[in-house]
């Protein structure tokens, strides 16, 4: 429904038979109630803000809004509108432009059946066109005369009386061009205005998208700085939690030195106890035979309590928290990170602080000893791994070539229901713990044979290579992170492994290392280095090259031990890779037969603890060395 014009001061709708609406200078429309009680002489149009005084300005009334007025209600509510003919009160139903007058039914039938009146225009209120409901003015100083002359001097219309009397020598023109010549100006101005108009609509369209785009940006950049505070409280948060492993360490091996300290001077204690004793004892009923006859032994006995001399005091290993560099990293917690404006400014600072990066000798070194590894970074890559990848990230691995190499790290979770609970169990922290678990699940679908768990869903093997579709070689990577403690008299056996197996053959050894088809890193007591836990690498069940000393077999013995593993199964490529002592354990090419399962294992319990995580989709920590090692391994 067409809206009925307002007064820019009091609001009101306009009506028919309401106020006369006057023009103010802005172009807006006054009621003339509000005009008559203006206070001051001044109006302020609510629409524009503008400040109009009466006193300086004449207000003409709004003659296109009445006739606007008049079409909407006609259109509207023509309920409203009654016979004036003779005023009788009944409903019009049609408007005589020649009378000015609204006719019922019986005053239109009346109306047409007159001489005078019969070739009057009479409109239905259903046919009546916005420009049809007015006749054009008559001359106001002689009655009934029509304009027909426009007189430029006096800027009014007149008609052809007025033009011979005082307006003989002015500049006038014909009243019809006058008027076409001014609604062509007016149209032009219409045009300008909505030209205007749309270049004012597309401007704030664009700063719409603008504020669009900063609050997405915004939202972007909240997120980003969440996740990454996030990631550095975890990363604090492990290295709280290894510092306090290393604590314990420490101290349950001082406290076991203490206690062989402890078991020896109480065992000396006790003998000097008992040889004293029985000196007391011989000097109170000895007799003089006796003393010659027990001086020899008990003078050997003296002696050999008195070479025992304990030292005066004992001291506790005085541990501390070295906190080196607390300042340093607060001074860089406190730089870290800003938000820019412009995305040249970032650029700049992430470019600064690269070269602040470089002055650190320490750095320098590591780029100079990974320079042919170009770079490492997150791309998006288009072919998608199968549903055992549904959390990956991406890296594209860019090695000097022009064929970059993507390289994914997805999700892997240790299969919980798939442990064989007689010798481990997964934690609900996902941890590959070498005990039975307290309460034992159903043992269907558990593993009876192998010793340790799986990842639940296979990495199949890609479709044969054709000449129009060569094979698909997305590299994937995983980490073990595994806490080992010596805690008995060690034998020559496995600590833990890790590797790849064809899925037929997890079910057909203990171990990763004695299957065929098999291929893992393996750490055990070592039979060849005998005091020492060695690193081996294993394939279809056979022993590789032994790394040796990866730790003690001392009992208290605590170490953390860390390997990667990069895999190819496109090319049939295989990389183990010790990332403590950044080093390639073994590249090997394999020619796959089935799908392949990741698979973890820990030897036995009673001789040491072990707590084995796989670490794995965006938790990957990515490092200069891992890069180099990744590199190493592909080459």
């Amino acid at each position: 429904m067409d809206t009925f014009p307002k007064c820019s001061v009091c609001q009101q709708q306009f009506t028919l038979k309401g106020p006369v609406p006057y023009l103010l200078p802005c172009l807006h429309a006054v009621c003339k109630t509000c005009v008559s009680s203006a206070a001051g002489g001044a109006i302020s149009c609510s629409t524009c803000q503008r400040e109009i005084n009466l006193t300086d300005t004449s207000l003409q009334k709004d003659a296109v809004r009445q006739k606007e007025i008049f079409h909407l209600t006609v259109k509207h509510r023509p309920t409203e509108l009654l016979c004036t003919n003779e005023d009788d009160g009944n409903q019009a139903v049609c408007w005589c432009q020649e009378c000015e007058e609204f006719l019922c039914e019986y005053c239109q039938n009346m109306h047409n059946s007159f001489k005078a009146t019969r070739r009057h225009v009479v409109e239905t209120f259903r046919d009546m066109a916005p420009g049809s409901m007015f006749v054009e003015p008559v001359c106001k100083l002689h009655n009934r005369y029509p304009l027909e002359y426009f007189d430029k001097n006096c800027n009014i219309s007149i008609c052809a009386k007025c033009r011979l009397g005082e307006h003989s020598e002015h500049d006038v023109e014909d009243f019809k061009v006058a008027a076409d010549a001014a609604k062509g100006r007016i149209e032009q101005h219409g045009k300008n205005v909505t030209a205007h108009h749309i270049c004012h609509q597309a401007h704030l369209k664009s700063v719409s998208k603008v504020v669009n785009d900063t609050k997405n940006t915004s939202s972007a950049l909240k997120e980003a700085i969440h996740h990454t505070f996030h990631s550095l409280r975890t990363q604090l948060d492990q290295r709280e939690k290894e510092l306090v492993i290393d604590l314990e360490n420490q101290m349950k091996q001082e406290l076991s030195k203490l206690h062989t300290v402890q078991v020896t001077y109480e065992g000396e204690r006790e003998r000097c106890k008992w040889t004293s004793d029985y000196i007391r004892t011989v000097l109170r009923y000895a007799s003089n035979s006796d003393f010659l006859t027990l001086e020899c032994s008990i003078q050997d006995t003296a002696k050999t309590n008195l070479r025992s001399v304990p030292p005066e005091t004992n001291t506790a290993s005085a541990a501390s928290f070295n906190t080196g560099g607390l300042d340093k990293l607060k001074s860089y917690i406190y730089d870290f990170g800003s938000v820019n404006e412009d995305g040249l400014a970032a650029q700049a600072h992430t470019h600064a602080d690269q070269g602040t990066q470089t002055d650190d000798s320490h750095l320098t070194d590591l780029e100079n000893k990974y320079k042919h590894l170009k770079v490492l970074e997150v791309a998006d890559d288009p072919t998608p791994l199968a549903s055992f990848d549904a959390s990956v990230k991406t890296y594209t691995l860019k090695t000097g070539t022009r064929t970059p190499v993507t390289l994914q790290c997805p999700e892997l979770q240790l299969d919980a229901a798939r442990d064989n609970t007689d010798f481990c169990h997964v934690t609900t922290d996902g941890e590959l713990v070498n005990s039975p678990p307290a309460i034992r699940h159903s043992d269907r679908g558990m593993l009876q044979t192998y010793m340790g768990t799986c990842i639940s869903t296979p990495i199949p093997l890609p479709p044969h290579p054709s000449n129009v579709t060569p094979a698909p070689h997305t590299l994937r990577y995983w980490e073990t992170h595994s806490r080992v403690g010596v805690v008995g008299k060690w034998y020559e056996g496995l600590v833990l492994e890790m590797g790849v197996g064809e899925e037929s053959q997890v079910e057909n050894k203990w171990y990763i290392c004695e299957q065929p088809r098999s291929w893992c890193v393996g750490v055990e007591g070592c039979a060849t280095h005998r005091g020492s836990i060695c690193t081996w690498v294993y394939q279809h069940g056979k022993w590789g090259e032994c790394y040796r000393n990866t730790m003690s077999h001392t009992p208290g013995t605590q170490a953390t031990l860390h390997y990667g593993v990069v895999l190819d199964v496109g090319r049939g490529r295989l990389g183990f890779m010790d990332l403590d002592r950044e080093i390639v354990l073994a590249k090997l090419d394999v020619e796959w037969r089935e799908s392949l399962l990741p698979m973890f294992s820990v030897g036995p319990p009673g001789d040491c603890t072990v707590n084995m995580k796989v670490v794995s989709g965006v938790d990957i920590t990515m490092t200069d060395s891992k890069k180099s090692l990744i590199y190493n391994a592909l080459a």
